[in-house]
């Protein structure tokens, strides 16, 4: 074994790192979650304890890992000291990406070395695969010495990390989240434009997955500028202006010409286009912008 870990929260990202901690050897003192239900259930995989109450499992661990949500974080820190569940020497890791590490200091305060360690990844519920969590790179911070725990977490796991200051910590999560939840936004914006075709939601959604995975692998392999085709990136402001005149309402329409904008940027960095060409392009999207405004 490897050491003893409380986790505070079994929600999807608890559920997955629990699920990965004891499949690499690392002892669980018991499972913490704010219905004895959800802790129970997930619990019982590991035959530990189930509480609602974190102070009954968090001083037999020598780690305890919060894996609630951001806005709970401070409040249940502020409890388990409250309740003596804290000692001095023991580690105390929350997993936001967002957060400062010193929403953990009450437990700092008593003893306690602090820090942060944030899959960047995405868990879409509790029964994902251990597999989502390995080889996933990890963002770190807070005390040297607890970095240094977490970096080996991160190795058993077979991962990567990297560490993380609290002042980066909105830019570094903000641009998690336009990979990830703005993706699934562009993702739902076209299949629904599609079902206007006679394509159900699903159908949508398949055949519009081998150019997803296509974009990725080139993205893997090229990196995102020169990943970069399609109408902006060749400068063809006639296929523009009609996917411009096809979008049936303002706000489509702007996110469009907005997103183009920027695409026109990425473009210019490749070399796809020339100045004079994409002076031309940003001229017809910011006018259709004003149009709609």
């Amino acid at each position: 074994m490897k050491g003893t870990v409380a986790i505070i929260g079994a929600g999807k990202v608890g559920s997955v790192l629990a699920k990965a901690l004891y499949k690499q050897g690392y002892e669980l003192a018991g499972i913490a979650s704010r219905t004895l239900e959800s802790a129970s259930k997930l619990a019982k995989e590991f035959d530990v304890v189930a509480t609602t109450r974190a102070a009954d499992i968090t001083l037999y661990a020598d780690l305890i890992l919060i894996t609630t949500p951001d806005r709970c974080i401070g409040q249940v820190i502020e409890q388990i000291v409250q309740d003596g569940g804290i000692r001095a020497g023991q580690f105390v890791l929350h997993t936001s990406g967002g957060v400062s590490v010193d929403i953990l200091n009450p437990a700092r305060d008593v003893g306690a070395f602090t820090g942060s360690m944030h899959p960047l990844q995405s868990f879409a519920d509790a029964q994902s695969s251990v597999d989502a969590v390995l080889n996933t790179y990890f963002a770190l911070g807070g005390d040297e010495k607890v970095i240094e725990l977490a970096q080996a977490i991160v190795r058993d796991f077979g991962g990567e990390s990297f560490i993380i200051s609290d002042k980066d910590r909105p830019l570094y999560h903000g641009a998690a989240c336009i990979v990830s939840n703005y993706f699934v936004s562009l993702m739902h914006w076209a299949t629904q434009i599609y079902t206007g075709f006679g394509l159900s939601p699903q159908q949508a959604a398949a055949a519009l997955m081998p150019l997803v995975k296509g974009t990725i692998s080139n993205i893997q392999h090229l990196g995102p500028t020169e990943a970069l085709t399609g109408p902006i990136s060749r400068g063809d402001v006639n296929t523009i202006a009609l996917h411009l005149a096809a979008l049936e309402n303002k706000e489509e329409k702007t996110l469009y010409a907005e997103l183009g904008r920027y695409t026109l940027g990425v473009a210019l960095e490749k070399g796809s286009v020339n100045e004079t060409q994409a002076k031309v392009v940003k001229e017809l999207l910011t006018c259709r912008m004003e149009r709609v405004s």
